[in-house]
Parts: structure tokens; sequence; C-alpha cells
């Protein structure tokens, strides 16, 4: 019997090792994980979270480098991403109410903590009287926030605290909706920024364009950016920090794939080839001139933003001029004191009879038709966006039809005729940015809309160029870099009509809505020696009190229901008055190939990678990588 035993023990001796060689796996110390070829969206110039709402291409790159506080998942739910916990505190007697969110533990990109300091930093240079930000509303609930982006108090003065590095705390102007106040935490735009990044380059936003100087907080940071011609691309690599102890955990334990490699070398024709070649897995923004063959194939949501043609009421509509047109027409810039100096005009603009008219000759369908991907704007406030509190009660659905999605343009001629508007005798240009073959195209179909009116119109396809700031530490030009003139020239007011996308910073209507309402702008104070002039009006020019008070009282409202009534009636007035005309309402249409899986998407349409996995990744490893 002893014998027995003792052999049963010697040929269990002999089993374990076998049995733990074939349980432990063989780490290749090369193998870093997959590399994924893809097309995501147009070319992106600058990175800065809080400038990402002009154009939903850089949304979709953006959401990959920054960490929010809370995220929105595909079934519009808040979730916490960097936020740990949070916690209200309400004192009735005292009339005081705070909330302290508390962080996980993450890091930059760089391996430095992210912290309470890099919310607070963030949310007051978005409220800081100095900068213009339209997301500075999505902060009023915050105790002195608007105050100070009035400049009727200081930046200090702000109920917004570091506690310790993990909790920020955040005294309100009285009890709120926490809900709401979370829902509005979701937006891209409020992401924590360190200081001492956003500082480095001369030029205020330049930091946001330059890898040598960005950190990212999300799953992945920007390895490289290429803007040769033929050779364009971005290059996204795994943030080795994020979420993820460097010294103890797996290379992969929060972001899986290794690098996402974005190309934009490729012709429409050559993306889909690709594509259907399985060279590129994924296709976030299907190419225009293909989209009818791949319509059926493409996964379709509603992306929370208008298409939408901005009207400058402020600009002198030059009258026309054959050599001024020829000028107009080849120029870069679209100013009139810098294209037609001399040229006398009339601010037609202004006139609301003009800009409903400029509305009424737009066929919205034909462009929906054309764009594949889209609906006819029927109002401002896109598809996707709230009523109250859930996407089971849609603002738009609520709100129904406000615009015609065809065109009328006898009526439009009789209303500037009514106006004693002679169209002939002006011209002016659409601008837009170059690169986006789906804004240039629209262009040209209102182009056509409104010289049926007898306007001459031109279309400024304007091109990015070459950086001209340096960084301050080398004193030396940031190479490589590209200044996006569209935006900039937009910016700052440069422009007859520019097109945008006038994307929702979140699922709230008032994100929408309060921007053009005077005090909701965020625009910098331009002077502090009148309250009248220290508060910007809109980019358009736009004032008017009433919608100003519409907006002041859905602020001010203290239910949900009050506030999307009001809401709804000052798209009504909005509507009516024009100073921006929607033209459709945009949608996401993506593709993914079967061997890509376990990537989700937000209620906003970004796509969110960081757990992707691409089956056989090894085989598609690039040549120069393996070496």
């Amino acid at each position: 019997m002893m014998k027995r035993i003792i052999s049963l023990l010697l040929c269990l001796l002999m089993v374990l090792p076998v049995v733990a060689g074939c349980a432990k796996k063989e780490v290749d110390e090369d193998d870093k994980g997959a590399y994924v070829t893809m097309y995501l969206s147009d070319l992106v110039y600058s990175f800065d979270p809080a400038m990402a709402y002009g154009n939903e291409a850089a949304l979709k790159i953006v959401s990959l480098m920054f960490d929010n506080l809370f995220v929105l998942n595909e079934n519009g739910k808040v979730k916490k991403s960097l936020a740990k916990d949070y916690k209200s505190y309400e004192d009735e007697k005292a009339d005081e109410y705070r909330m302290i969110i508390t962080l996980n533990e993450t890091f930059w990109s760089d391996g430095i903590a992210v912290t309470a300091n890099d919310v607070v930093y963030s949310w007051k240079r978005i409220l800081d009287v100095a900068n213009s930000f339209e997301a500075a509303a999505l902060l009023y609930d915050i105790k002195n926030a608007r105050a100070a982006k009035e400049g009727d108090a200081s930046i200090d003065d702000v109920g917004l605290y570091a506690i310790n590095q993990s909790q920020v705390e955040i005294y309100f102007e009285g009890k709120i909706d926490y809900d709401a106040f979370l829902r509005n935490l979701t937006s891209v735009a409020l992401a924590p920024l360190r200081e001492n990044i956003v500082g480095q380059a001369v030029n205020y936003y330049d930091w946001a364009k330059t890898p040598a100087i960005m950190v990212a907080s999300g799953p992945f940071k920007i390895r490289e950016i290429s803007y040769d011609p033929g050779a364009e691309k971005i290059v996204m690599e795994r943030n080795a920090y994020y979420y993820r102890d460097i010294e103890e955990d797996a290379y992969d334990k929060s972001v899986t794939p290794y690098r996402l490699i974005i190309d934009y070398s490729m012709s429409d024709e050559e993306i889909m080839k690709a594509y259907s070649d399985g060279q590129l897995f994924f296709v976030g923004d299907i190419p225009l001139s293909v989209r009818g063959n791949w319509k059926d194939q493409a996964t379709v949501t509603d992306a929370l933003s208008t298409h939408t043609y901005v009207l400058n009421e402020n600009a002198v509509i030059p009258y026309y001029s054959a050599s001024a047109f020829e000028k107009l027409t080849s120029s870069k810039t679209v100013y009139k004191d810098e294209l037609v100096a001399g040229t006398d005009g009339d601010a037609i603009f202004a006139n609301q009879a003009v800009r409903e008219a400029m509305s009424l000759a737009i066929n919205r369908e034909e462009i929906a038709k054309a764009v594949v991907f889209a609906k006819a704007a029927t109002g401002l406030v896109p598809y996707g966006v709230f009523n109250t509190d859930s996407k089971k009660d849609l603002f738009r659905t609520v709100g129904g039809d406000i615009l015609a999605t065809g065109a009328n343009v006898d009526k439009a001629k009789q209303m500037l005729s009514a106006a004693g508007v002679d169209a002939s005798k002006y011209m002016f240009a659409i601008s837009v940015p170059s690169y986006d073959e789906v804004h240039v195209e629209i262009a040209k179909m209102v182009q056509a809309a409104w010289e049926s009116l007898g306007f001459h119109i031109a279309i400024n396809a304007i091109d990015v160029t070459d950086n001209v700031h340096y960084d301050k530490t080398t004193q030396e030009v940031i190479a490589g870099v590209k200044d996006d003139v569209f935006y900039e020239d937009y910016r700052a007011g440069k422009f007859y009509v520019a097109a945008i996308d006038y994307v929702a910073y979140s699922v709230n209507a008032f994100s929408v809505l309060a921007p053009l309402a005077k005090n909701y702008t965020g625009g910098a104070a331009t002077s502090e020696e009148s309250a009248d002039f220290a508060i910007p009006t809109h980019i358009t020019g736009y004032n008017s009190e009433e919608y100003n008070q519409k907006i002041e009282a859905a602020y001010k409202a203290t239910d949900a229901a009050t506030r999307a009534t009001l809401l709804h009636e000052a798209e009504a007035i909005l509507m009516k008055d024009l100073p921006v005309i929607p033209i459709i309402f945009n949608q996401n249409a993506t593709l993914a190939r079967e061997e890509i899986s376990k990537y989700d998407f937000t209620y906003y349409g970004t796509v969110q990678f960081k757990k992707m996995k691409l089956k056989d990744y090894h085989l598609y490893i690039p040549a120069e990588e393996e070496e």
C-alpha cells in the first residue's frame, strides 16, 4: 500500500511542472499589441477639446485623447469615467449647496498624475473673462461662474476648489438639478487640462497642435502627425499610463490596441478599396463620392450637430463690380477691409427679411440627399438632444418642424423686393474649409440657391497654412504644424458667411441655444469701461432682447419641463430671426470589418477604441515595425 502511495506522489510531482508550463503564457517583449489602420475623419489641425465643436472631425480625435469626469454611453446614460465618486451636500439654512467629486487615479501620457487642479484649471480657463469659449454656459450653475465670465467677479471667486490632489469641491449658486449638471460634465469641452502644457506655446492655441507639447489623459496620445502631401496621417499610440501602474500592470491592462494609424493619404476610391481588401478596419467618415454605394452597409446614427451657415450682421456687404468680385473669388481671406477696400456697400445681413429670404431659397431636402448621411434641418437643435432628461424625450421630436425643407425662391424674391433690397447689387463670399469635401459641396448648392435670388456669390475654400509661432522653451518656430485659417478667421469675425458644424456641447438644448443670447455667448470681454461693451454679442452680431429674455428665463427655470417649454419658444424666435441658417442635421455613418470587436460608441457618436480587439493582429504589424 505504501509503495502505491509513493508511486502516485512521484507521478504527481512529474506532472506538476508540465501543468505549470502549460498554464504559463510566454510573453514576447516585442509584442506591444495591435496596429489598427483606419480612416476615422477628415484631417484635424488642432486638438483643443474646448475648440472641437465647429467641426465633427476634431471631436472624433479629441475624444480619444482626453478623459472626461463623466461620459454619456450609447443609451444616453451618465457613467463615471475619471470621476470615481461624487456626493452632493445641501444646507438650506445656510443656503449652501455643493458637490465633491473624487477622481480615479490615472496619469497623463508623460507619467504625471491627473489631479483636481487640472479640472479646476480647465474650467476656470473656459470661464476666464479674457477667453472665448461657448462652453462657458455649461458651468453657470457654479457659484460666481457667470459673474466671472461677465467681468463682475474675479476668476478666483468662482466656487471651484481642489481640496486635495484627488477631490474637486464645487459650490453652486443655489439648489440645482444635479443630474443635469452631470450631463453637462460629459461634454469633451470640459475635459481636464494641464496649465503648464497650455501655457508652453507662445500662441495661446498652439499647444493643441503639436505632439511634442501635447499630453493626453485619455487612452491614446498623438505619436505622429504628417501633413505632407501624399503622406498625410495621424498616428495615435496607447497612453502607457492610462489607469495603469507601469511597473506592475500588463501593458494592455487598460488599452488593448497599441496604435491607431489614421491614413489620410488615399483618394475616396482608394479608401473604400482598402477597406474592402482588409487593409483598413474602420471607416468613421465615408467619403462623399462613394456614400451612395455604401449606405446600406453603414451604421448610421444622429450626430447631435447641425451644419449651419453663420451670417455676419456687422459685415458691410459690398456692391458688385467685376474686378472686385474676381478678387473676392480668388482671395484666401474674406473680410471686406482686406478684400475690397474702398468698395461701398450695405450691412444687409442685419435685415431680418434678407436673412429669411436667403433661408427660403435653400432646398434642404436636396442637400440632405446629396450628402446621403443627413436629414434636412427643420430647426437649429439637432436630433439626439434631450427635451428634458432622457433620449426617450427628444427636443426635436417635441418641437417639430419649424423650417421648411424645400425651397421657395419666388417667396424669397418677394421678401427681398418688399424690403427694398436688389440682390443683384451685392456680392459676398461663403467661407468654407477647403479640406472638408462635404462642406465644399454644400457650399456649391447654397451658392446656386442664392444666385437664383440675384446675389453674386463666391466660395472661399480656405486652405491651412504653415505655422509661424514658436515654442517658448526653444524659441524656435514649431515645425510640422498647420494653422487652420478658416477657423481662426471665423473666431475673429472675419467672414461674410461661414459654414460650420454647429455641434451640441451637451445633450441639453440649452447648450445649443444659449450661446446666441448676449449674456451666454462665452465671448471674451472687449472693454471694461461699460457693461454694455464688456459682454460681447454672438459672433454673428445678433442681439435680440426678446431672445435674450427667453434664454434668461430658461436659465432660471427650476424644473426641466418648464425649461424645455421656454427653450422651444426661444428656438422659434431664433428661426424667425435667422442670424444662423440651419442647412442639414448631420449623421454619423461608420463601417467596421468583422476582424475588429469590442469598440463602443458614445451617445455623441464618438467611438471608444480602448478595448478594441483585432483578430490575428500579428498579421497586420507594419513592416517597418517588425525590423
